[in-house]
């Protein structure tokens, strides 16, 4: 009956898009805020953005180098995706996840960005000099784009389509590392059809991860090479009315630290939009089809580190993804503005890999969504603003597998088959923002969403050194219920202040939760190698995030800027009858507190000098909170100024040449981010 149910949702939901799809129309300025699904313009939408003018200035390698210098902001790790493994580079805005699965969303033009298969998120292919904005969402505006987003969104927009615009941008420094990139972007005479073209390309040889206190022989620098490409047309096919194909492809291949290991990604994304606007009535359809390509390779290595064995290939770990949505906005200029739509989205993948020199496992499955949402906003008055949201999805998991086969004699070993499971799941927020005074604003909201764990934490096992974290395909959902209270101050107008308080309660929390019944680790691993450990992972009970973020930007003088952002957070798993060794324990790789400074020098008309200085707790890089990661201080310096139309940048990143720790395994290896890094840039925009 539950599946029958589903099928007729989903049925309903690509019904609506296939509709909307033959018809037609749209205005550009519409067309970004019906792919954000936002309501309003007021500050309470997001928690950070980055116009067009901010992107060129900060000249990021890749676009998480920026928002990281925002303290909700981080990947799982502390390290840039340019050295980073992908997988973990998902988001939890605020330290809202306990694993290295994203529960946020990333967008990019309202097309999610999340892998299908793993939800990580691949930052390197997104070229700054061609985006327009990026806008950080909190999770109670969140509640409209259903699944991975219970902590928020991540929004990046492109330029309107029918602009010329042209940019060249190229870099060099440290670590043997260069980039290039060129964006064009053309229109004819009359602005109905529009060209735009961008592709990239980034090198670096690399740094030793390994403390060299306990580097060997065997260890390697982590290099990395990556390039891609993205076409796209725009056609104004009546007044109102644009449709935009799109082609994106993206490669990279990254060293991991010693000689059998490393990992490589190819992906190729289509999509299609089409946008409409007829005075007080807008609407916009999208259809996408996203594939990936990733293989990956683990090792186990000996004590004094003179030698590896392969542990673990996963040769073939394809991910595909297919999807569609429609959103009307409704603005008649008045009190009220409505928003609603559908949405619904088809994943599947697997992984195929050689386990040490034993046997061959093949582990995979299908995951499918449908949703629909209402979206309405309401200005009481001048002073007063009510906003709320509602949401209704419901899921499918089907062809969940598990085949293990002898390499010697190809006997089978394991099948396993999952029974297909199905199920709704309800979204909401509601928030009441008001002006208090002439300088004064505050905001409450509260509201709950959910995760579906993704593919790969159902199916795909992965390895960390020696340590050992096996999938579970018996995995719930994870439910937040949140709430957040804040005020913005304006008390000069050379001083902005902003404060928020907020709180996630969590069920069925997914983590990496250790494995230490002799029993258990000789049914679920087999054996596990001298110093490592095993996890696996399951759903906790209950677990909370409790926290407070503040920012200052004051402006002493028209030549100066000085900023301080905070994040203090206290997270902890709070209920785990399963593994009562969890209990008050906080979540892996969340500091309890950031602290971000910046000051900013405009010497002159075209030049600047800045600098920033980053601390960050200690933190702990298992869910027993036994290994612990020490806390860090890293300074940044630079300079930017213009000339002959050109910008260019010189900065160093860690200046003190701190040894920033990221990780810390059972037999004790510790592992570093960059060292002091030097970086050389200049943007041609014309």
């Amino acid at each position: 009956m539950r599946a029958h149910r589903f099928s007729h949702i989903k049925s309903l939901a690509v019904l609506a898009v296939l509709q909307t799809c033959a018809q037609a129309a749209e205005l550009l300025p519409a067309m970004v805020v019906l792919a954000e699904r936002r309501l309003g313009e007021e500050p309470a939408a997001r928690l950070a953005e980055w116009s067009r003018e901010d992107l060129r200035q900060a000249a990021p390698r890749t676009i998480d180098e920026m928002l990281a210098k925002e303290p909700s902001f981080s990947l799982y790790r502390r390290q840039s995706s340019v050295f980073g493994n992908p997988t973990s580079a998902g988001v939890s805005l605020r330290n809202t996840g306990a694993t290295a699965a994203s529960r946020t969303l990333v967008l990019l033009d309202g097309i999610p960005q999340n892998d299908p298969f793993g939800g990580w998120v691949y930052w390197a292919r997104y070229d700054a000099a061609a985006l327009e904005s990026i806008r950080i969402v909190p999770a109670a505006r969140a509640a409209v784009w259903g699944n991975q987003s219970p902590a928020g969104v991540i929004q990046m927009n492109g330029p309107a389509p029918f602009e010329n615009r042209h940019s060249l941008k190229t870099g060099g420094g440290s670590q043997g590392t260069f980039s290039g990139s060129t964006s064009h972007q053309m229109t004819n005479a009359d602005k109905t059809q529009a060209v735009s073209f961008s592709s990239f390309g980034l090198h670096s040889d690399g740094f030793f991860a390994v403390d060299s206190s306990q580097r060997g022989p065997i260890d390697r620098k982590l290099d990395t090479e990556l390039a891609g490409a993205d076409l796209k047309f725009a056609w104004l096919a009546a007044p109102g009315l644009t449709i935009e194909p799109m082609v994106s492809w993206y490669q990279e291949n990254r060293g991991n630290g010693t000689p059998l290991t490393g990992n490589s990604t190819e992906a190729l994304d289509l999509a299609l939009r089409v946008t409409s606007d007829d005075g007080d009535f807008s609407w916009q359809a999208i259809g996408w089809h996203q594939r990936r390509e990733f293989e990956s390779v683990f090792s186990s290595v000996n004590a004094d580190r003179t030698a590896e064995t392969l542990a673990l290939d996963q040769f073939d770990v394809p991910g595909r993804g297919t999807g569609a949505a429609f959103t009307t906005l409704w603005d008649g200029g008045g009190a009220w503005t409505f928003s609603s739509g559908a949405d619904t989205r088809f994943l599947s993948g697997e992984t195929n890999e050689t386990v040490g020199t034993f046997r061959t496992r093949e582990a995979g499955g299908d995951q499918a969504f449908a949703g629909i949402f209402a979206a309405a906003g309401y200005q009481a008055d001048e002073q007063t603003r009510v906003d709320a949201s509602a949401r209704l999805d419901g899921w499918q998991l089907t062809d969940g597998r598990r085949i293990e086969t002898s390499l010697a004699t190809g006997a089978a070993l394991r099948t396993d088959e999952q029974d297909d499971r199905d199920g709704v799941e309800p979204s909401a927020s509601v928030e009441l923002t008001r002006q208090l005074h002439d300088d004064l604003a505050g905001k409450i909201s509260a509201g709950t969403a959910f995760r579906l764990p993704t593919l790969n934490e159902l199916h795909r096992p992965f390895r960390v050194r020696n340590d050992i974290v096996e999938a579970n395909p018996e995995l719930d959902a994870e439910r937040f219920f949140s709430i957040e209270a804040g005020l913005d101050w304006k008390p000069a107008e050379s001083l902005k202040m902003s404060a928020a308080v907020f709180h996630h309660w969590i069920s069925d929390a997914i983590a990496n939760v250790p494995v230490t019944d002799p029993a258990q680790i000789t049914e679920i691993f087999g054996t596990i190698p001298p110093g490592g450990s095993g996890s696996q992972r399951q759903n906790v009970k209950q677990a909370q995030v409790t926290g407070i973020e503040g920012k200052i930007e004051w402006l002493p003088t028209d030549a100066v800027t000085l900023g301080l952002d905070a994040l203090w957070s206290h997270t902890e798993f709070s209920e785990s009858p399963d593994q009562p060794l969890l209990d008050g324990k906080p979540f892996p790789q969340a500091p309890d507190l950031r602290l971000i400074a910046s000051a900013e020098w405009r010497a002159t008309e075209g030049i600047s000098l800045f600098a920033g200085c980053e601390y960050g707790a200690s933190q702990y890089d298992d869910a027993l909170a036994s290994r612990e990661i020490s806390d860090f201080t890293s300074v940044r310096i630079g300079a930017r100024w213009q000339m002959a139309g050109a910008t260019y940048q010189i900065r160093i990143e860690n200046l003190l040449d701190e040894a920033i720790q990221t990780g810390l395994s059972s037999d004790g290896i510790r592992t570093l981010a960059a060292p002091r890094s030097l970086w050389i840039g200049a943007e041609w925009e014309f």
